[in-house]
């Protein structure tokens, strides 16, 4: 008895640590936020100028950079767009590879500007001091220069790799756009062993910011190497690792709670205020585009909040640990240096901040001055059927997009060993039903006798592969349009024209666009039948698109669509339809571009988004245009 009740006395008392540990950092998390909003009281007017020059000047450079270096880059290679037929041509270009590094060095100076001038700006605050927008501007500067030292250089991977990817404590509002393409995403979700690879670097790379993200407080504040920098911060971390770690992923999840509930808010409001105006009362109504506006605020109030609130917070998690060691390192006295600006000085730095607009804004209205045509609404393609309420490439998806009265629907294609066309995305049926087991080694009835949807909820358990003759028989009659993905196997027999045999033989020539990643497959396509409608499908997509000699129309991954490339393809002809959809709150920037045709996965989500965007032109088209610039500027 003697032995069970100190058990549990040893229990209780690890328990009772437990409870007070945690309740210990909550109350250390409290004094540690209102620490963080501190020195907003001193200096709110000097960051939010500097914020808003970083923002502009940012959104500015970049796309003009970005622009610059993609015409570079082809001119160089030879060629006049990059497309995946000549990607490794024009990336792996020696020079091409110099342009890109300039470019992410450019970049990565500009961030860093943006966070020095912040750290400067916070830290300058905690030891009881004021500053000025001139200085901030001298602390982004020095930390700019600095920078530019090779021994500095990997400072591009902590802001360009580390802060992005994880999104944990971005410093500017450039380090939250680091967007992997939806191809991409969609890609790991589909294959486990690339989620489970992705979701343990993602682990590593927190990890590791974890450990060395008080660098770059090192790094501004102190004239040191990033090397002696990292080796501060790995200091400073000792016995705060888990505090640093909770602090960050507790303040990032409080931070976007907070945005994500004042984006909300204030898009209700403003339609509120409208129909008080407008005397229009209908709540419904007024409340259709509250998803796609709310997005955009909210990418926009990270851009500006975010850096402020996180560069604070560092900082301030920065001297605790700084002042609990009595290490107070000696800081940079040019940094901390205060001066007086006469009034003159100031205006004219107020001055150039509204030339720097004033050029931007005129030179975006006479570039994009088309954009005040009205535009035609898009047409939805469900991608692989309505593959959210079925499973995918399977009749019961097919049919659900046709009862949703959808007019394109896209398919991909293999050929089984006895010369049978199927529908299916990969090559193996191991993502669908867990066997690895190759398409073109099958006979046909073999691969009847698998179940295709047996993974998925609902009656689909008995769900067999369908022919792509089953499919445009059904396309037929309910007059659909069909995408036909060419995805094949190099072993495949007479491939490209089967398909084509498939595709006359049910009289679907004429609605049938045949749509394929390999170019090589569509130059195939055009010596057999110059007269089908081709579609190149590029993941990458850039340049003067309408010289590509084998298609009639482009199929691009959302990402690259832009409304001077859609309009460009317009004036030749060409249609663009864009891939792959799933989430509303860029359909109206899809819908502001042009776009002929969006690619979905969940057709009613995207239809129903379509049914409630702005299709008029003038102002309004460019306020949707520009919001989506603003939130997204460095993708």
């Amino acid at each position: 008895m003697t032995t069970q009740d100190d058990n549990r006395t040893r229990k209780t008392s690890v328990f009772s640590r437990i409870l007070k540990r945690i309740g210990n950092f909550f109350l250390g998390f409290w004094d540690f936020l209102k620490n963080v909003l501190l020195p907003f009281r001193r200096d709110y007017i000097e960051t939010t100028l500097f914020i808003l020059f970083c923002t502009i000047f940012t959104a500015v450079t970049t796309s003009i950079l970005k622009e610059l270096l993609i015409k570079a880059m082809m001119k160089v290679s030879g060629v006049t767009y990059i497309a995946p037929v000549n990607v490794r041509q024009v990336f792996f270009n020696p020079v091409s590879i110099v342009l890109m590094i300039i470019f992410a060095v450019l970049v990565t100076l500009m961030s860093l500007f943006e966070i020095a001038g912040l750290l400067h700006t916070f830290s300058v605050a905690q030891v009881g001091k004021e500053t000025n927008l001139t200085c901030m501007f001298i602390a982004g500067f020095k930390a700019c220069v600095k920078a530019l030292h090779p021994k500095n250089w990997l400072l591009i991977i902590f802001i360009l790799v580390l802060f992005p990817l994880t999104k944990l404590l971005p410093l500017s509002g450039s380090t939250f756009k680091l967007i992997l393409p939806g191809f991409v995403n969609q890609t790991i979700d589909y294959t486990s062993g690339l989620n489970v690879l992705y979701n343990i670097i993602y682990v590593a790379l927190i990890l590791f910011l974890t450990v060395y993200i008080f660098s770059i407080n090192s790094f501004v504040l102190q004239k040191e190497s990033l090397f002696k920098s990292c080796k501060r911060s790995r200091k400073l971390e000792r016995g705060h690792f888990l505090e640093t770690l909770f602090t960050m992923f507790l303040l990032t999840a409080l931070l976007n709670f907070l945005i994500n509930s004042v984006s909300s808010i204030i898009v209700i409001n403003w339609k509120e205020l409208i129909s008080f105006f407008t005397r229009n009362k209908n709540i419904i109504a007024k409340s259709e585009n509250i998803g796609t506006y709310t997005y955009v605020i909210r990418q926009i109030l990270k851009s500006f909040i975010s850096p402020a609130i996180n560069n604070a917070a560092l900082t301030v998690l920065f001297y605790r640990y700084v002042d609990e060691r009595s290490e107070l390192y000696a800081l940079s006295y040019d940094i901390f240096k205060v001066r007086d600006y006469s009034v003159k000085r100031s205006a004219l730095v107020v001055g150039i901040l509204l030339s720097v607009s004033s050029l931007f804004i005129g030179g975006f209205a006479y570039r994009y001055s088309y954009l005040f045509q009205e535009v035609e609404k898009p047409l939805v393609c469900a991608h692989r059927g309505d593959n959210v309420n079925a499973p995918e490439n399977t009749m019961p998806a097919f049919e659900l997009a046709a009862s949703e009265n959808l007019q394109w629907i896209e398919l991909d294609v293999h050929q089984t060993s006895d010369g049978v066309i199927v529908c299916s995305h990969d090559a193996t049926l191991k993502r669908v039903i867990g066997y690895n087991l190759a398409i073109h080694d099958l006979s046909f009835s073999d691969l009847s006798a698998c179940e295709m949807g047996s993974w998925m909820p609902g009656d689909f358990e008995h769900v067999k592969i369908p022919k792509l003759e089953e499919v445009l028989r059904l396309a037929k009659e309910n007059n659909m349009k069909v995408q036909v993905e060419l995805k094949g196997h190099p072993a495949d027999k007479d491939f490209e024209e089967n398909v084509l045999k498939v595709i006359n033989d049910t009289g679907m020539h004429d609605e049938v666009m045949v749509i394929c990643q390999n170019a090589a497959r569509l130059q195939r396509v055009m010596e057999l039948d110059p007269t089908i409608t081709k579609g190149y499908c590029m993941v990458i997509a850039l340049g003067d698109l309408n010289d590509i000699p084998y298609t009639d129309n482009i199929t691009i991954e959302e990402t690259y669509v832009t409304p001077e490339l859609v309009r460009k393809m317009h004036e030749k002809g060409i249609k663009v339809f864009c891939w792959t959809v799933d989430r509303d709150d860029t359909v109206q920037y899809l819908v502001s571009c042009g776009v002929d045709v969006i690619g979905t996965d969940n057709p009613m989500l995207i239809s129903n988004a379509l049914e409630k965007a702005d299709y008029s032109g003038g102002i309004s088209r460019v306020f949707h245009i520009v919001m989506h610039m603003i939130a997204n500027m460095d993708k």
